[in-house]
């Protein structure tokens, strides 16, 4: 794993250094993003989201680096603790260059654009809600809350990310909270009917572990 870190350094180094050669780095956009985390032994797992079954959704399985960088547009060595997903980078990316993104209204992205050049975004989504490779499950994530479903049968979960960043203790069947879950289970329920497309829809394909199809 480290070993793979290492190379990673070495050769984004690379690059780097070819910009700078070239004389091109402020005229170039740099952005880093992987397609999943990964548990070093986090939660007791050696691996990502099928690194169990059923699949988990640990923030350690589901989370991201997303590490933008353009001198002299984008404001450096900041943090923005915005919640964001997969799906804004599309719009992100054409935004960043002036285009109009085709069936905007009909995707669930939004352009992070304005929390790159450090100014406000109004309208941002309160929740990333993630479709899972991994087949019937489904997960939606607030601040505060994250809320898992696991079709047809379960077990679900639901986690209290402000007392528990750890994800230690699941509140799916306490009374209390009751209420959040339904409102979550609602919320995730009305995105999929809005972005979904039944005919390549994964929520019934049984997965082991090995990658769906």
């Amino acid at each position: 794993y480290y070993a793979a870190i290492t190379a990673m350094d070495a050769n984004i180094g690379r690059l780097l250094d070819k910009l700078d050669q070239r004389g091109l780095r402020e005229q170039t956009l740099i952005v880093f993003l992987s397609d999943n985390g990964f548990n070093c032994g986090h939660h007791g797992i050696w691996g990502k989201g099928n690194g169990t079954f059923p699949q988990n959704m640990y923030d350690t399985s589901v989370k991201i680096p997303a590490v933008f960088s353009h001198p002299g547009r984008i404001p450096q060595g900041t943090v923005c603790d915005e919640l964001a997903s997969g799906y804004d980078v599309m719009p992100t990316l054409l935004d960043y260059v002036g285009l109009e993104c085709d069936g905007a209204g009909r995707l669930p992205g939004r352009s992070l654009l304005p929390l790159l050049e450090g100014r406000t975004a109004s309208g941002r989504n309160e929740e990333v809600v993630i479709l899972d490779e991994y087949g019937p499950v489904r997960m939606i994530r607030t601040r505060e809350w994250k809320y898992i479903h696991r079709y047809p049968y379960g077990p679900h979960e639901l986690y209290d990310l402000t007392h528990d960043p750890g994800e230690r203790r699941n509140r799916i069947d306490d009374p209390d909270c009751e209420p959040i879950r339904e409102a979550l289970k609602a919320r995730l329920d009305q995105w999929f009917v809005q972005y979904a497309d039944p005919a390549v829809d994964g929520i019934r394909e049984p997965v082991t572990g090995y990658g769906q199809l």
